[in-house]
Formats: C-alpha cells, sequence, structure tokens
C-alpha cells in the first residue's frame, strides 16, 4: 500500500514539471487508497483515518509548493476535495486520540466517569464517522479522477523567475519556510495557542521537507528533519492535552446544567482526567522548551544550504 514520508525517482536537477509529476501522483495515491478503507471499515484500525488525515496534509503540501505548475481551476478543485476530506477525518481522528487517552486513564478515578464518558465519545466518534462517510461519497469519486488526471495536467511553472529545477524550487521554498520557522521559534511561545500556531508551521516545514530531502545534503534528513519532526511530537502532546482539557471542560459545563443530581457522580473523575491533561501540557511544553535550547546549535551546524552534489568548495 502506498503510503510513507519519502518519495523516489527525485532529484535536484530534475525539471520542475517533471519532479511535480511524481510528487502529486505519489501523494493522491495514499489518499485515494485510505479514504475508502477510513469510511468502510474505520474500527478495524485507527491507523486508516490517521493516515487518511497525514494524507491529505502531505497532498495539500504538494499542491502549495506546485501550484504554479497547474491550471487554477484544477488546482483549485484539487483542494476544495482534499480540505472536505481532511475536516471529515480530521474530526473522526479527534475523537479516536480522545478515547485512546480515554483508555489510558481508565483506572486513575470512578468506572462511572470513564464509563459515561467513553458512552458520550463514542457517540461523537459515530456522529463524525457519518460526516467521514458523507464527505467519501461525496467528494471520493471526484477525488478519485483528480488523482488520476491532475498529474496530466502538470506544465511547466510560468514566469522569468520561475524555477527551472527542482533543486532551484527547493532552495527558494525550504529558504523561505526556514526563515519564517526560526523567526516564530526565536520568539519561545509557550501558551498552548502560541504553540499550536507553531505547530501548524512546523507540519508546513515538515511536509515539505520530504518532498525536497533529495535535494539536500544528508544531513538535512538525517539531522534537521529528525529534530523537525521531533518537535512536533511535542507540540502534538501539548495541542492533544489542550484539546482533551477544552472537551472536558465544555462537557463539564453542560453536565451541570443538564444533569445536576448526577454531576458529583461525575466529578472526581473529570477532575482526575483533567489534571492528567494539565500534566500533559505541562510535558509537552517542558519538551519544546528542551527542543528550543538545542535547535539554534543544530541550525549552525546543519543550515540547508547545499544541493545534493553541489561541491562545497565551488
Amino acid at each position: 500500500m502506498a503510503e510513507g514520508k519519502w518519495i523516489g525517482g527525485l532529484s535536484p536537477d530534475m525539471p520542475v514539471e517533471e519532479a511535480a509529476r511524481v510528487v502529486i501522483a505519489a501523494r493522491f495515491e495514499v489518499v485515494r487508497q485510505y479514504l475508502p478503507l477510513a469510511a468502510a471499515r474505520p474500527y478495524e484500525d485507527v491507523e486508516y483515518v490517521h493516515q487518511l488525515r497525514v494524507g491529505t496534509r502531505r497532498a495539500g503540501a504538494a499542491l502549495r509548493v506546485f501550484g504554479a505548475c497547474l491550471p487554477r481551476k484544477h488546482l483549485r478543485a484539487a483542494k476544495q476535495s482534499l480540505r472536505g476530506i481532511r475536516r471529515a477525518a480530521g474530526d473522526a481522528r479527534d475523537w479516536d486520540v480522545f478515547l485512546l487517552a480515554l483508555a489510558d486513564a481508565r483506572g486513575t478515578g470512578p468506572d462511572a466517569t470513564y464509563d459515561f464518558l467513553a458512552g458520550y465519545a463514542l457517540g461523537e466518534r459515530a456522529a463524525a464517522q457519518t460526516r467521514l462517510v458523507a464527505a467519501a461519497d461525496d467528494v471520493g469519486p471526484r477525488f478519485a479522477a483528480d488523482a488520476e488526471k491532475l498529474p496530466k495536467r502538470v506544465r511547466s511553472p510560468r514566469g522569468a523567475d520561475a524555477p527551472v529545477t527542482y533543486g532551484e524550487l527547493a532552495r527558494a521554498e525550504m529558504t523561505t519556510l526556514f526563515a519564517e520557522f526560526n523567526r516564530e521559534v526565536s520568539s519561545d511561545p509557550s501558551a498552548p495557542d502560541a504553540l499550536h500556531q507553531l505547530r501548524i508551521l512546523t507540519k508546513r516545514v515538515r511536509y515539505a521537507m520530504e518532498l525536497f530531502a533529495p535535494c539536500f545534503t544528508d544531513s538535512f534528513r538525517a539531522e534537521l528533519y529528525r529534530s523537525v519532526e521531533a518537535v512536533q511530537e511535542a507540540l502534538g502532546d501539548v495541542q492533544d492535552a489542550a484539546v482533551g482539557r477544552a472537551r472536558l471542560d465544555d462537557l463539564r459545563e453542560r453536565l451541570t446544567l443538564v444533569l445536576p443530581a448526577d454531576w458529583p457522580r461525575y466529578q472526581p473523575g473529570v477532575a482526575e482526567l483533567l489534571r492528567g491533561h494539565d500534566a500533559a501540557l505541562v510535558a509537552g511544553q517542558e519538551r519544546f522548551a528542551s527542543w528550543r535550547a538545542g535547535w539554534d546549535e543544530l541550525w549552525l551546524m546543519h543550515p540547508p544550504t547545499l544541493l545534493s552534489g553541489d561541491d562545497p568548495t565551488s
């Protein structure tokens, strides 16, 4: 089954349009394969929905990189299809994560709370699955057609300043992205909202790095990519904790209004779960602070300035 971070058959001296065909075909194929699995067999393996969500993000990154190589009408249609699938998959995945965290926390508080929350979350997950199936029915056929036809519609980018080779595009794109990334990292964010915004940017950097790794020296993938991947995971833990806490806060408010007589039964377990989310959030913030302390040094040691095959003495 097509999946994974890396795409073979790419080199820095390839024409941009040739690289675009390879990348778009590979990224769209992952989404095309996982969409029916996530829609029809989501409880067989939670990875189906997870891989679908990640696949849509990687496909979206490919469209951002190669947007100038596609006719506007087809680019816009492909983006709309991906957006619809990504949102539906994201909703389902968020509830999968909530349920997995709930299962891990079972036994740390009253069973009544976990039984109630499991039933509530399963109901929300079922509703999210209904929306995912609807998105697959609505967008799936059109997306399958795009996956087949879009690479054939690729053309060379237009304009006097348009990059000619994949390597030229890689250098330009990564220079811009890393400049923005380093500015945000240097601002040393700590609040969950600010860390979430950095996480969004980090994903853009990571998915672009996956596309352009063949254009850079080995340290680009072995050192810089590994570090970006690590900080995305830490920021993801912060976001998961913040989202989980917000959902529990919202549910707590509704419970006290709708079932005030039952709230005392659930309150101790909810409080315990909230403490767990708070601890996870702090741990994620500490992981980011630790990563932040080493990033500047790593960047100075391994700046992505050399294309693969370049002679550093020339």
